[in-house]
């Protein structure tokens, strides 16, 4: 989150597009409870997009019985994998 940061101070909002992709153990920074999770508001209103593994999700509910709740910013993808694809 600190390179997507530095990428907006240096280059502006719209001059770079951002995505993160959170999968395995990276997806827990888009729970909802997450102490990430203002971080992750701020940059999504400079327009970073944040980008959360079903998969992972789906292994997560297994161990939680149901699936985990995410921040707003959050947009769920079939694979996290095949999206940095």
């Amino acid at each position: 989150m600190n390179n997507a940061q530095n990428l907006l101070a240096a280059l502006g909002a719209k001059k770079v597009q951002i995505v993160v992709v959170a999968f395995g153990p990276g997806l827990k920074m888009l729970l909802a409870d997450s102490p990430l999770a203002r971080r992750v508001a701020a940059l999504d209103a400079q327009g970073v997009e944040f980008d959360a593994c079903h998969n992972t999700m789906e292994g997560m509910a297994r161990k939680l019985g149901h699936l985990p709740e995410l921040v707003p910013a959050a947009v769920v993808v079939p694979a996290g994998v095949v999206r940095l694809g």
